[in-house]
């Protein structure tokens, strides 16, 4: 008789949705379901909606729960991963609220926890665009700007677990303002939020047309691909503040060069996928102009692979090993 088959479900707690993905050994999926969560939800609300989701990506699968061997949840913001704690969300209100035990409890399967952009990092890592590499950088400009960091093949998380913070590392001294309350950092500078603050001064003055015209001065409503096409379209002022941002972000890529010394960096996010291998080429043109030269030469630079679902493969890979 064969080995029996194992399952594992990874779970990505966003601040707007929530996505269950059952997956097998190999990480192929099996089935998924996806539903919104709205803002300002309590604790006992959210854990009734993962269980129905979960439970919803397993009928998809035709994988029963007592078939599951472990469940992996990413969510954004700080979390105690060592007591499976979520200590703050965005968005969701969830806060020191342990996540893992109550899940384990419900569901009588084991349950880990991570922040979202460490299982994101990781998911390329086991499945995507690190494949065949062990030390690995992950950056994810977007509302903020994540990072994840794999170490000699292990994900990296820090003293407290906190580490790979790299949107606030601080590339200007006395720059602007960052949501963290510092100034300066990578995240102020480069993350798909600071383009669109700027851009809604450009579209208010008549210098962003295309922007004006899709968006006009709603900061909520310019989204990545309000920027694509105005990047695309060529209107000056738009190039110049993109390709600003692409060069901040290759100088906090040469900071991480230095620091860790890796052999890939992983740029993903929805903010990369519309601006595409343009925006990429002149980040690393910016890296390897900065970073020190016997460090950058081995340095390899790719787009992340998996989109949404490197978030769950990652979260799923890391409840397996954490399991066994």
């Amino acid at each position: 008789m064969g080995k029996k088959q194992d399952y594992f479900v990874g779970v990505d707690l966003g601040g707007t949705k929530l996505l269950a993905v059952v997956f097998d050994e190999a990480y192929a999926p099996l089935g998924r379901a996806k539903e919104k969560v709205g803002k300002s939800r309590d604790n006992e609300a959210v854990l009734e909606k993962m269980v129905e989701v979960i439970g919803d990506a397993l009928d998809d699968a035709g994988v029963k729960r007592g078939e599951i061997s472990a469940i992996g949840i990413a969510c954004p913001g700080p979390v105690d991963f060592e007591n499976g704690v979520v200590l703050e969300t965005p968005n969701l209100g969830l806060e020191n609220f342990p996540i893992r035990d109550r899940l384990s409890a419900d569901l009588d399967v084991p349950v880990f926890l991570e922040n979202d952009v460490n299982a994101g990092t990781y998911g390329e890592y086991v499945s995507g665009a690190g494949r065949g590499f062990r030390h690995i950088v992950g950056l994810f400009p977007g509302t903020g700007l994540g990072g994840g960091l794999i170490l000699d093949g292990r994900l990296f998380r820090g003293a407290t677990g906190g580490a790979g913070e790299i949107g606030h590392m601080i590339i200007q001294v006395d720059g602007r303002r960052c949501g963290c309350g510092q100034y300066g950092c990578l995240e102020a500078m480069a993350s798909r939020t600071a383009i669109a603050k700027d851009l809604v001064a450009l579209s208010t003055t008549g210098s962003a047309p295309a922007v004006y015209k899709k968006a006009g001065s709603d900061f909520a409503a310019i989204k990545s691909s309000v920027i694509d096409k105005a990047w695309r379209d060529g209107e000056p002022a738009v190039v110049d503040l993109v390709d600003r941002a692409a060069r901040h972000l290759g100088i906090g890529m040469a900071n991480c060069v230095n620091v860790f010394n890796p052999e890939l960096i992983i740029i993903g996010g929805g903010l990369v996928e519309k601006l595409g291998a343009p925006y990429i080429e002149k980040a690393e043109s910016a890296m390897r102009e900065h970073a020190m030269g016997r460090l950058v030469s081995i340095v390899h630079v790719k787009q992340a692979e998996l989109g949404d679902d490197s978030t769950v493969i990652g979260a799923a890979a890391l409840a397996r090993e954490h399991q066994s």
